[in-house]
């Protein structure tokens, strides 16, 4: 019930309830689950969920099996999820894909990794409520410390150490009122044990529900999302860029595949290429409060097409049973 619940199915639920279906979710199926029509699970591999899919077919249900991350390709720096994903999970996962009506995930390369796996796979971007984008910003940082943001998981903070200099570096920087670097989904042992210290560096530790992850990074002022070139993560919907954009925060982000392809660098946020890069665009927005309010407020106005009001009407054409029609 972390992120990925949040973005493919708390809010698709939500959605879909928008349009006047009658939608559940949860890590177990609600009693009176005959009742239902569609069944969407989100990454069904483990052996339980994986009789469930089987049954459901047999009773003749529309299944949708939908993916926001490529298991197929995991970094072996990521041991925990390495274990977790093994072969037999893998293969379980793939006959379940095959199994499914219908194959939704979060980006296109993901679902060209998919498309080995079944016949039909859809691609529905994550979104958030239109409520986000209304909320006003104070991009001066008078009379207060500016906060330089970066948001994460134990499973993501291996992205991190690139961009682990520049934040220590930026921490000191003597600017009226300050500047502090806030850490969120990680704790102070994680950030030490990387690098990071100082006074003007807290770590927020893990968020459980996601309402109050958006409360506590819409505090940033600045946001960096540093992330390695490699097959997983290329895979990844650009989520740092959907948050950041609603809320009007500018962005610098890896230069790689997702955010090379929706940042314009400079104008809705920034790409970075080299280490260096990090601590040279810090301390140009830091010391320039209107070049945050212009690129956050570009970002913000593009942010429009990634609602859930917008996207609502993909998931109800992915969970729709079709209606047969006669000769």
């Amino acid at each position: 019930m972390a992120g990925s619940a949040w973005y493919r199915a708390v809010l698709p639920a939500m959605g879909l309830s928008w349009l006047n279906h009658q939608a559940s979710h949860g890590m177990r199926l609600p009693r009176n689950w005959q009742s239902y029509d569609t069944f969407v699970g989100c990454r069904v591999a483990q052996t339980g969920p994986t009789k469930m899919w089987q049954h459901l077919h047999a009773e003749g249900k529309r299944l949708v099996l939908d993916l926001d991350d490529d298991y197929f390709h995991i970094d072996p720096s990521n041991t925990r999820a390495v274990e977790v994903w093994d072969k037999t999970m893998l293969r379980r996962l793939a006959d379940n894909l095959a199994l499914a009506d219908v194959v939704t995930c979060c980006s296109e390369p993901l679902a060209v990794v998919l498309r080995d796996y079944a016949p039909e796979v859809r691609v529905i971007p994550n979104g958030l409520p239109a409520q986000y984008l209304g909320k006003p910003r104070d991009y001066t940082a008078e009379g207060r410390p500016l906060y330089v943001g970066w948001a994460g998981t134990s499973s993501t903070v291996a992205e991190l150490p690139g961009a682990v200099r520049a934040l220590n570096r930026i921490s000191q920087y003597p600017r009226p009122g300050g500047v502090m670097v806030r850490l969120v989904g990680i704790d102070a042992g994680q950030a030490m044990g990387l690098g990071l210290k100082g006074r003007q560096i807290g770590a927020l530790g893990w968020v459980e529900r996601t309402e109050h992850y958006l409360q506590a990074v819409e505090e940033f002022d600045v946001w960096v999302a540093p992330y390695r070139d490699t097959a997983f993560n290329r895979a990844k919907f650009p989520t740092k860029w959907l948050e950041s954009s609603m809320l009007g925060i500018p962005l610098i982000a890896s230069d790689i595949e997702p955010y090379r392809r929706v940042i314009r660098h400079g104008e809705n946020g920034f790409l970075v290429r080299y280490e260096h890069e990090w601590g040279r665009l810090l301390k140009r927005l830091v010391d320039d409060p209107e070049l945050r309010q212009r690129v956050g407020m570009t970002a913000r106005g593009e942010a429009s097409g990634s609602i859930m009001q917008a996207l609502h009407h993909q998931w109800e054409a992915a969970v729709r049973v079709p209606v047969e029609v006669a000769a």
